[in-house]
């Protein structure tokens, strides 16, 4: 493996050093999710337009790296994400935007279409379908698929499952004339469907109106489906990975008696569990899959050979030392220390793969690996203008809380400083089932690169740390999660990191709701607090909004927010807001349908009939989160200067 070498990676920019043009962090990937077709000859990338309500997908001469076609739909429709179906013929999952809304939302349209644009045709989706589960506030509804097979032997067919009712249904799809043959209907609410190594569906999962999960199983093609385990929200659970290479066990996650998700070998014959692995921390987050032979492909089958852990910085644990491109896997990985490396598409013949190569400093490249050579050479960098030299460490962190619970997170320091520094507490959105990990933050970025260090924190509740540590924060938005980010905040401070006068809070959605939360709960502890498209009236999120719109959605705000008025008005901060002192500043799109615009009314009013002043952002066009790149540079120009005017250097 010595013919690897590290091809300037590096040497992405000529920035100067020090202030970075917040444009260079918050503008879109020039190309990204680069794919090579199935026989090598063209590659395929996504490409966003700045400006315009649409992006494009590129596809490439393999050898001249020339462009040969790029497809691109009417104003307002964009390329989801795609696939090679065959090498003259992809299939694009299109996006859309409604209305006046500037972010795009994916739809259940299917497009087939040649390389060279000949022979477009649409293989599925119906928006005048879509079923009530997935209608949005305003009414105009959009259907979900997910591609389950496409079918390598079979370039004309693909299998789907179609969301448009609560049990998905399972298509054979013609992708030249969009024919589908009906093959069954899921058991499973609102889940997914796994074949076996012969394309058979044998197993689902999902959930059932109770909101439970639920894990079925069929022996055969002709076999009826058995329930293999309910499991209620929070509770253990098993969830299916994949099939084994001879279909009779499954590949699962498996929580049942411990408190942190593994990964068993189950038999459906004997309802047996084996672990094989577990990390007494975190969840596994992704799972590597490769043929067990590259040079006996035709009666190659894939197996499971790695999973991802991000427990700090992600680790990949190998279940099959063995396997022949796991072994070019991890030489690569030794190659680039300090990098995660990762196979992004490979050709039929598995001689040549895209390896998409990034770290926390560094957005990411593209290259294309020789499996048989074991050359590497670079095709395009994610993100060209940033300068890997000027960005900062994603610091892992761990704290206890108070009540002794471990607590883990992430620390940006400013390039050259490690002390007594204004911080920001930046708050992950979710917040159940999110976490913020390892890798490139272009806004912790930003913020640590106009002098502010940034502290993150996967608080109680936060996905990933098992079922414990998540049931933990149910319940508890307004105080025990609260106390957690205070609790990460006094441990900077004890270390020095964090200077004690000079503390702000900021994150978006959940995020918001904390910053506005965690100033009323401690009105000493910060000078400032920014709520980005936050919730801020614990009521009417319950009830206003496309989250309770639906039944899972309702289903899951009676989990995790308490039902008693009182402990609602205490867990809100616009009723709490009498309490708050430092500075507020808050930012809303107009057309928020996850936290309504109503919340940016309802606080606003409230600080107003305090007499308490108030910078606010309001857009138009904007849903839950800015879009617009325009409205996003102005964000983050008005977001350092309120840090500077209240915790600046």
């Amino acid at each position: 493996m010595k013919k690897i070498t590290f091809v300037s990676l590096l040497v992405l920019s000529i920035s100067l050093v020090g202030e970075i043009s917040e444009r260079d962090f918050y503008k879109f990937s020039e190309f990204y999710d680069i794919t090579i077709s199935p026989n090598g000859k063209y590659y395929a990338a996504k490409q966003d337009l700045e400006g315009e309500k649409r992006n494009g997908l590129v596809i490439l001469e393999r050898k001249t790296l020339k462009p040969v076609n790029t497809i691109y739909f009417d104003q307002s429709w964009y390329v989801n994400d795609y696939y090679w179906l065959s090498e003259e013929r992809l299939a694009i999952r299109k996006g859309k935007h409604f209305g006046g809304l500037k972010r795009p939302f994916s739809t259940g349209f299917f497009w087939a279409v040649n390389v060279d644009g000949s022979k477009g045709k649409m293989i599925q989706g119906d928006l005048s379908k879509s079923r009530t589960s997935r209608v949005m506030r305003d009414d105009v509804g959009y259907s979900y698929f997910e591609v389950i097979d496409l079918l390598s032997d079979d370039p004309k067919n693909i299998i789907i499952a179609v969301y448009n009712k609560d049990f998905p249904e399972i298509y054979r799809v013609n992708v030249y004339t969009g024919k589908k043959k009906k093959i069954l209907t899921s058991p499973a609410e609102r889940g997914t469907v796994y074949a076996d190594s012969d394309g058979i569906i044998r197993a689902a999962f999902g959930e059932n109106k109770r909101n439970e999960n639920v894990f079925f199983y069929r022996y055969s093609e002709n076999d009826e489906w058995e329930n293999h385990g309910t499991f209620p929200y929070g509770e253990g659970v098993i969830k299916p990975i994949a099939f084994m290479e001879d279909s009779s066990k499954l590949w699962v996650e498996c929580s049942i008696n411990d408190p942190v998700p593994g990964i068993c070998i189950y038999n459906p014959e004997t309802y047996g569990l084996d672990l094989v692995y577990r990390n007494e921390r975190v969840e596994p987050s992704s799972f590597g899959f490769a043929p067990s032979s590259l040079k006996d492909l035709e009666n190659s089958k894939s197996e499971l050979v790695s999973a991802t852990f991000f427990d700090g910085k992600p680790k990949r644990v190998w279940f099959n030392k063995k396997n022949p491109l796991g072994k070019k896997v991890r030489a690569l990985e030794k190659a680039f220390p300090g990098y995660w490396v990762s196979i992004s598409s490979m050709t039929e013949d598995m001689k040549e793969a895209i390896v998409f190569i990034r770290s926390d400093k560094d957005p990411g490249g593209y290259y294309l690996f020789n499996t048989e050579t074991n050359q590497l050479s670079e095709l395009l960098n994610r993100r060209p203008w940033t300068n890997v030299n000027e960005m900062v460490a994603n610091e892992p962190i761990s704290f206890k809380a108070r009540d002794g619970l471990e607590i883990h997170g992430y620390l940006h320091r400013p390039k050259g400083k490690t002390k007594n520094l204004p911080m920001v507490v930046y708050v992950h959105g979710g917040p159940h089932g999110v976490r913020d990990y390892w890798g490139y933050d272009n806004e912790a970025q930003y913020l640590a690169n106009r002098g502010y260090a940034v502290l993150q924190i996967n608080y109680r509740g936060s996905g990933g740390y098992g079922i414990d540590f998540l049931k933990s924060g149910f319940l508890h938005w307004g105080d025990k999660m609260q106390d957690d980010l205070t609790d990460g905040v006094q441990w900077a401070v004890e270390q020095g990191i964090a200077d004690p006068e000079r503390l702000c809070i900021y994150g978006a959605s959940y995020g918001g709701y904390a910053s506005m939360m965690s100033a009323a709960r401690y009105p000493d502890l910060y000078k400032c607090a920014i709520g980005y498209v936050g919730v801020y009236d614990v009521a009417s999120f319950t009830s206003v909004g496309n989250i309770p719109n639906y039944r899972a959605g309702a289903s899951y705000l009676g989990t995790v927010i308490p039902e008693d008025e009182e402990t609602r008005k205490a867990f809100s901060p616009s009723e709490q807001a009498s309490k708050i002192k430092a500075a507020i500043f808050l930012i809303h799109g107009r057309e928020d349908r996850q936290a309504h615009f109503q919340n940016y009314q309802i606080m606003t009013k409230k600080l107003d009939k305090l007499g308490k002043p108030y910078k606010g952002m309001v857009k138009d066009g904007e849903g839950h989160g800015f879009y617009d790149r325009e409205n996003a540079y102005e964000l983050a120009r008005e977001l350092v200067s309120f840090l500077d005017e209240h915790i600046g250097n």
